[in-house]
């Protein structure tokens, strides 16, 4: 009683008694866990903001250079088989002319304006060896029989094909199971497409990945997407986390600092 009459009686030591307990709530071995912890969130989702803002960047740089390859002239057969093995210009136009192989088309399992449906791929054999597998366009799925294979008509003449030169199509997930069967004949509705292994099935030699983009009398719709930058989403994503690490330490200093010194000094806030 006497010391609770002490603290009443003496401001100073009233206000020495309240920084002792502030600094006791605020230091104590639970709090330094907090800081711990929010510094480590804060350090870890603002990583995973910059990690976005590279990609942005990466992908702008990527994005620039397709599309300096899309303002180029078409390259013809002939300027195609000339090219270096080993050169890969994405989005640079093709205009080829050449027979459909049409018994080695495969047909890839994917959804176009949330339709479900096929991406019809079939190589296109040029005037000498050189292959190219073109992405001709998408037909709807059977809605009885899904895994049936779409009916295309059977084109025998010789065609000319234009479009954009792209890369092999990205893979979606699939089942362990269904991926490492063995398989001893040709399947046309796949989920994904390897081309190393097409080509061992095919004995082709693709030289190039084309989606059309010239009309023809097959009944395949070509509505591609554009070539439209997303860096702008994975700027929306650094945001985000930003925001996110920002929001963790204000909520620590709000009831970690804040909230402690006026709940020790209630008149430190008026």
């Amino acid at each position: 009683m006497a010391e609770v009459d002490k603290y009443a009686n003496d401001p100073q030591a009233t206000e020495h008694h309240d920084n002792r307990f502030v600094q006791s709530a605020m230091f104590s071995r639970q709090w330094w866990l907090l800081l711990l912890m929010t510094v480590l969130f804060a350090g870890l989702t603002s990583s995973l903001g910059f990690w976005q803002l590279g990609r942005a960047h990466l992908r702008e740089q990527i994005e620039a250079e397709q599309t300096r390859n899309a303002a180029l002239p078409a390259l013809s057969n002939t300027q195609l088989e000339h090219l270096a093995t080993d050169s890969q210009l994405l989005y640079r136009t093709l205009a080829l002319e050449g027979h459909w192989l049409s018994q080695w088309s495969v047909y890839l399992n994917r959804p176009m304006h949330g339709q479900a449906g096929f991406w019809v791929m079939t190589p296109l054999q040029l005037d000498t060896s050189t292959v190219v597998l073109v992405q001709r366009g998408w037909a709807p799925r059977d809605p009885v029989l899904p895994n049936k294979a779409p009916t295309l008509k059977n084109m025998t003449d010789r065609v000319e094909v234009r479009g954009q030169w792209i890369s092999p199509p990205s893979r979606l997930m699939e089942l362990e199971s269904a991926a490492s069967l063995p398989d001893t004949s040709f399947s046309q509705v796949r989920q994904n497409l390897d081309l190393v292994q097409y080509e061992r099935e095919t004995g082709l030699k693709i030289r190039a990945v084309m989606r059309q983009n010239s009309t023809a009398d097959d009944g395949l719709s070509r509505d591609w997407p554009n070539l439209a930058s997303r860096a702008q989403t994975n700027r929306g994503y650094a945001f985000q986390w930003f925001a996110i690490a920002a929001v963790g330490l204000l909520l620590f200093l709000w009831f970690q600092v804040f909230r402690k010194r006026r709940t020790v000094n209630p008149s430190a806030s008026s």
